[in-house]
């Protein structure tokens, strides 16, 4: 069993290695020819430390995929903003609010010089649209991502109990 106070800490470990770690490979199931539309797709950005590129609780709108730096995750309990994980390039965010509608359930802040691709939901569903191998594989990515994530979050609740 374990206490209150590791919580957080495997939490943390957890979605470290689901979101960002060097042993997941994000999106794999993406080919060249589907990663070439979805950056022709999107648009780039830059962002400055501590830069909020995605508020908690706000609609959100769009996918972004970190070509440099990193970024980190928190969430708001009681008042005190929590990291969950740290996101580093290569790696997407974003993409439950696509899913879902709902809106953005946690903060992403730039960590240091902060650069990635914007791809707004209405450009990538026109191209899930227009290309229905992009969509299987571009979905096939997502399910993985998520069963990931998922299988993180059981883990941390199983050494609750």
């Amino acid at each position: 069993m374990v206490d209150n106070g590791n919580v957080l800490s495997l939490l943390k470990t957890e979605l470290t290695e689901q979101l960002g770690g060097a042993s997941v490979d994000v999106f794999s199931k993406l080919n060249v020819s589907d990663w070439g539309a979805f950056f022709r797709a999107g648009v780039r950005l830059d962002f400055d430390h501590n830069a909020i590129i995605l508020r908690e609780g706000q609609p959100g709108d769009a996918i972004y995929f970190l070509t440099e730096g990193e970024v980190r995750v928190e969430q708001k309990s009681f008042n005190v903003s929590i990291e969950l994980a740290r996101i580093s390039a290569g790696s997407i965010f974003g993409e439950m609010s696509f899913l879902d509608g709902a809106n953005v359930s946690a903060s992403v802040i730039a960590e240091g010089y902060v650069e990635l691709v914007r791809v707004a939901d209405r450009d990538l569903k026109v191209l899930i649209d227009e290309d229905p191998q992009f969509a299987i594989h571009f979905y096939e990515s997502l399910a993985v991502t998520l069963s990931r994530r998922l299988r993180a979050t059981n883990r941390i609740i199983s050494q609750l109990d």
